[in-house]
């Protein structure tokens, strides 16, 4: 049926059942037009069939402009250095820079503006959105980087806007345990327990949550070092941090008087260190959840977290005058000066057992029973 306010236009209806409209003139292609007559689409289509213009292409909601942030993000997905990252890790990165697509920008938004049109001026006004959380305006720094690393690979751009920016967080970060919260907790929960554990290892070898969950009895060895003249035989547990895993470095931290007490108790069986009552290892959630719920029987105020504790044996280092190095070996930090870089390997299992010497004295030195004169 034609209809009689657009000449040439008649109805059809099609295998669905469903009418639709198209332009039919003689000697040329049927046009589909979209929508219903009269309505903003169909007008526009229509017109542009009448002047011989190519329909406007309709971009999907998932579609990216070629060459645009959001392009750049699908590509990022497909390289070997997204493959080579942890679940956790691609989450967190996924979820930050779908975030970033999305912020408005102008008539539409970040995630449709062409890398090469990126400045330092949107980069910034990026970070402005999440600067009241300064730990996470560090990470999304992270994930524009990677963006417009992608766009340097594809020889999208030829300067990297990210260059020299930083962003690095002045807040405190996780709260260090003093001496007086270690107390209640260690009064709460007895030597031989999954509660002090789990505490101890975080104290004693500085451990991150991830690798509390990890660290295994079959990680346990002993060293020979040498020390001037004396040769020393060192026991302590071998492992590599789950947070510096792709570099495939191995770590040995000595098993100090502190920390051998608190594990004496311990069944020594093939599975880790730290186990729930089912035998079975504890994943960092699960340890993140119970660790705030034992504080808290403990009497601890909320904000005291694992991360604490390993900052609290770093103070403890420092007090006990430990070096810098020393500490860095021991906590298994990377960046220290280059110049130090060829002897860091060779050294770092005797830095880290003159550490825990320092600290081993130190805690002696503070238990030792003081003697009061009675008059």
């Amino acid at each position: 049926m034609k209809h009689p306010d657009y000449p040439g236009v008649s109805s059809m209806t099609d295998r669905h059942g469903k009418t639709r409209w198209r332009l039919r003139r003689t000697g040329r292609k049927d046009v589909m037009l979209p929508g219903d007559p009269h309505s903003q689409e169909f007008d526009e289509a229509y017109q542009r069939a009448i002047l011989g213009q190519p329909a406007k292409v309709a971009q999907h909601p998932s579609s990216a402009t070629p060459r645009s942030m959001k392009a750049a993000y699908r590509i990022l997905k497909t390289t070997a250095e997204w493959r080579a990252l942890d679940a956790r890790s691609q989450t967190r990165y996924c979820q930050t820079i779908e975030r970033i697509l999305t912020i408005p920008i102008g008539r539409g938004v970040v995630g449709d503006g062409p890398m090469e049109q990126l400045k330092r001026s949107h980069i910034k006004m990026i970070l402005s959105r999440f600067s009241d959380t300064p730990h996470m305006e560090r990470i999304v720094l992270i994930c524009v980087r990677k963006l417009t690393g992608v766009a340097l690979d594809e020889e999208w751009i030829e300067t990297d806007p990210t260059y020299r920016m930083s962003r690095n967080p002045t807040t405190q970060g996780h709260r260090t345990w003093p001496a007086e919260v270690m107390g209640k907790y260690e009064a709460q929960w007895a030597i031989g327990t999954r509660q002090r554990t789990a505490y101890a290892l975080a104290l004693w070898l500085g451990n991150r949550l991830s690798d509390v969950c990890r660290l295994r009895w079959d990680h346990l060895t002993t060293k020979t070092i040498a020390e001037g003249d004396t040769i020393r035989e060192v026991e302590g547990f071998e492992f590599t941090q789950f947070k510096g895993r792709k570099r495939g470095k191995k770590i040995f931290l000595p098993m100090t008087e502190m920390l051998r007490k608190e594990l004496a108790p311990l069944p020594r069986t093939d599975g880790t260190v730290l186990a729930t009552s089912k035998g079975k290892p504890y994943t960092e959630n699960s340890l993140c959840v119970r660790m705030a719920e034992w504080c808290k029987d403990a009497g601890i105020e909320p904000g005291y977290t694992m991360h604490g504790l390993r900052k609290a044996l770093g103070v403890k280092l420092a007090e006990a005058d430990a070096s810098t190095r020393q500490l860095m070996e021991t906590l298994g930090h990377s960046n220290i000066a280059l110049a130090e870089l060829y002897s860091r390997e060779a050294s770092q299992i005797r830095l880290a057992v003159q550490a825990m010497d320092k600290v081993t004295e130190l805690e002696k030195a503070r238990r030792k029973p003081r003697i009061s004169v009675v008059k």
